[in-house]
C-alpha cells in the first residue's frame, strides 16, 4: 500500500471539487437498510451493518474491477481514451475519497486481498465508463454529450471480511475547455464519486 497525498490535492484543485450534499445539512440516515437518493446525492446505498469510522485507523482502496466494463468500438476515437482511464481508474477515485475524508488516513492498495485490523476496505467495479460526445458538449452544451461513470462498490471491515455498506453511484461531467477532453471528464467523475463515498463515511 502507499499513502495518497499529492495526486489527491492536484486532482481536487484541478476539478474544483464540490462537497456532496451530505455536507449541506440534508437527512443522512445511518440505520441498516436500503436507500435510494440517500442524502439527496447518492443513487443507491445499502447499509448492511452499523459501524464507527472512528474505530478505524485507515481506509484502503483496492484496485477496481474493470474486466467487464463496456468499451466503445475499437475504431471509435474514444476507444483509446477509455482504455487509458480504465488502466488507472482507482487513483482518481482515491484522490476524491482522500480529499473528502481528512481522517482516517486514506491509502491505495497495490493489490487485492488486504486483511488488517482497524482497516476499512473500499472495493469497486466500474460498470459504466461512457466518454460521451465532445462535439455535442462543444456545440450543444446544456449537458449534451456528457461523460458518464458508474461504480458499484462496497465498504468492508478488512479484518473480518464483513460487508458494511454497498453502493451504486453515477456521475456525469459535460463541461470543459473546447468541450472537455474525454480523459479529463471521465477522471473528474471518478474523483467526484470518491468524494461522494467520503460524504457517506463521515456520518458513521
Amino acid at each position: 500500500m502507499r499513502t495518497f497525498a499529492s495526486l489527491s490535492l492536484a486532482v481536487l484543485l484541478a476539478v474544483g471539487f464540490a462537497a456532496p450534499a451530505a455536507a449541506r445539512g440534508k437527512a443522512h440516515p445511518t440505520a441498516p437498510g436500503k436507500y435510494t437518493d440517500w442524502n439527496g446525492e447518492f443513487d443507491e446505498l445499502e447499509i448492511v451493518a452499523s459501524f464507527k469510522l472512528a474505530d478505524y485507523a485507515k481506509v484502503v482502496v483496492e484496485p477496481f474491477d474493470t474486466s467487464a466494463t463496456p468499451l466503445p468500438q475499437k475504431d471509435d476515437n474514444t476507444y483509446e481514451p477509455v482504455q487509458r482511464v480504465l488502466a488507472r481508474v482507482t487513483p482518481p477515485f482515491t484522490a476524491g475519497l482522500s480529499g473528502g475524508l481528512p481522517k482516517p488516513q486514506v491509502m491505495l492498495a497495490e493489490e487485492k486481498g488486504v486483511s488488517e485490523p482497524q482497516v476499512l476496505l473500499v472495493r469497486g467495479t466500474v460498470t459504466i465508463m461512457d466518454p460521451g460526445s465532445r462535439a455535442a458538449r462543444y456545440w450543444a452544451s446544456f449537458g449534451a454529450g456528457a461523460a458518464r461513470t458508474q461504480i458499484v462498490g462496497e465498504v468492508v471491515d478488512a479484518e473480518s471480511g464483513k460487508v458494511l455498506l454497498r453502493f451504486t453511484q453515477e456521475r456525469r461531467s459535460g463541461f470543459g475547455g473546447a468541450g472537455g477532453g474525454y480523459e479529463e471528464l471521465m477522471e473528474r467523475n471518478l474523483v467526484q464519486i470518491g468524494g461522494d463515498v467520503a460524504g457517506i463515511l463521515k456520518f458513521f
